[in-house]
């Protein structure tokens, strides 16, 4: 694993996109701070010392993939199995946060770098509140140190990226169905009602399931309506 540190950057997912070309499959970039962090849909993410922050770079393997977007679902998947091992109880929340305790410690932002038409790279970037003194979130938000979990921060990350590898592999040969038990497992929301906002669209339905292709599928009475993308409440 090949670590590029910094003490402060605006973005590591925003270095790493400058960069892209000089940066190699499998690169991870960390940040102490990050002044200019965000999540999806361009949300401000509080980056304050005390956390974890990098972007891991993808650029082989990824035609094999039948949805790039199922990379997000990698993380969360592989940051659950780690801060579980830590002593969290961790769960996810589709498609791109990681929970305890109702409260959110992890997300993540995953951004595809194009040349032309062409799939270059994906960069795959996670924010963990570790022990930070405050957090600035619009969302109920929680450090792995109130939850008592001592978590090392380098140590942390090798064991992310460690079940990251393991589980790419077996997505690249098998598709997402080779890990959909795991994630539903972690996925507590099954059969629980939910709500979606889907761009400018609000819909409220019951979590049915998550297909072989790791969308989310809601029940709206009769009827099964798959979710591609979309921030979910509850």
């Amino acid at each position: 694993m090949n670590v590029i540190s910094f003490d402060i950057i605006p973005s590591t997912n925003e270095y790493c996109a400058r960069n892209i070309s000089s940066l190699t499959h499998g690169d991870v970039i960390t940040a102490r701070r990050q002044s200019a962090g965000r999540g999806r849909k361009s949300r401000k993410w509080s980056s304050e010392e005390g956390g974890l922050y990098f972007s891991l770079v993808l650029k082989e393997g990824l035609s094999l993939l039948k949805s790039p977007g199922t990379l997000t679902q990698l993380m969360a998947l592989a940051v659950c199995k780690a801060a579980r091992r830590a002593g969290a109880e961790a769960y996810i929340k589709w498609p791109n946060d990681v929970l305890a305790q109702g409260r959110k410690f992890c997300g993540i932002l995953s951004e595809a770098v194009f040349e032309g038409q062409a799939l270059k790279a994906v960069i795959v970037g996670v924010g963990i509140n570790l022990s930070q003194k405050e957090l600035n979130s619009d969302k109920p938000a929680v450090t792995l140190a109130e939850l008592g979990v001592k978590a090392d921060a380098e140590f942390l990350l090798k064991e992310i990226i460690d079940n990251f590898n393991f589980n790419f592999e077996l997505l690249k040969r098998d598709g997402f169905e080779a890990l959909r038990s795991s994630y539903k497992e972690a996925f507590l929301y099954l059969g629980k009602p939910v709500k979606m906002h889907i761009f400018e669209e609000t819909v409220q339905g019951t979590a049915e399931d998550i297909d072989a292709e790791g969308r989310l599928i809601l029940r709206q009475g009769k009827t099964l309506r798959v979710i591609n993308i979309g921030d979910m409440d509850f």
